[in-house]
């Protein structure tokens, strides 16, 4: 897997998570078939061109089929990017695993940096911007999944825990507000294709067989259905989260062109 999709997965996952805030988490088939995209669903338009199959890639295809198979099968071991600045505003990006803790991104990022110092002077502070207050807390150690905690307005820094400096300046606040604003046609269809199917499976596989006893028979056990109702809640969740996106987008031209990316995903 290329250092493209995993920097596209990085920013699709802000995408994903405004679901959670819109309305609820549509069934997507988990098997690689269901990736092929027929000439017969996606005929070439004159008025349309960019929606015909000739506009993605063979290449493209095959990268994300093999990202799905493989991610479903071991999701332990996929491959993600993360960017760690220091002080001095360089950073260095670092190939993880979801299971990567934050001390393992400091011991990696003072060898990468150069420093002599030993890794337990150090910490990973996140540093986010919010309405132009920044905002900066030191990550425990031994917390991991970081990709996916990292907010869309916020950065890892590798802080020394016996300095005072200040991680991010007061004049690149707008900065980082400024990298926070990705539009939905930024992000590749074909990962955000994958990121959906992959989220909805994770919710699939949850569900405990006892909970379709207990939906079915209307039993009301001590531990309930919660995972079958998040997994129930995902259509529309998934249906006004789209529409959501077209309609926010007021410009008639943007909003025919998310559309056109919708219909892409589908």
């Amino acid at each position: 897997m290329g250092y493209k999709t995993t920097m596209q997965r990085n920013k699709v996952f802000p995408c994903l998570l405004e679901l959670d805030t819109i309305a609820t988490d549509n069934v997507l088939d988990t098997s690689v078939s269901s990736l092929s995209i027929s000439n017969k669903s996606l005929n070439r338009s004159s008025s349309n061109p960019d929606l015909s199959s000739s506009s993605i890639s063979n290449k493209s295809m095959t990268s994300s089929t093999s990202t799905f198979s493989g991610t479903i099968n071991d999701e332990d071991n996929i491959t993600f990017v993360v960017k760690v600045y220091r002080s001095d505003q360089s950073f260095k990006y670092f190939p993880i695993l979801k299971t990567t803790t934050a001390k393992q991104v400091v011991m990696l990022a003072i060898t990468e940096f150069g420093i002599a110092d030993q890794s337990r002077y150090y910490s990973l502070c996140e540093v986010s911007v919010e309405n132009t207050v920044i905002k900066q807390k030191r990550l425990p150690d031994q917390i991991d999944n970081l990709p996916e905690r990292l907010a869309i307005n916020a950065r890892y820094y590798l802080k020394n825990n016996h300095s005072t400096e200040t991680l991010v300046p007061d004049n690149l606040s707008n900065e980082l507000m400024r990298e926070s604003r990705i539009h939905f046609l930024q992000l590749d269809s074909l990962e955000i294709c994958a990121q959906l199917t992959l989220r909805d499976f994770a919710i699939f596989k949850s569900i405990q067989p006892t909970e379709y006893i207990d939906h079915i028979f209307k039993l009301k056990s001590t531990y309930g259905i919660p995972h079958l109702e998040k997994f129930l809640r995902l259509p529309n969740q998934e249906m006004y989260w789209t529409i959501t996106e077209i309609i926010r987008e007021t410009n008639l031209m943007q909003r025919s062109k998310i559309i056109k990316h919708f219909i892409k995903i589908a």
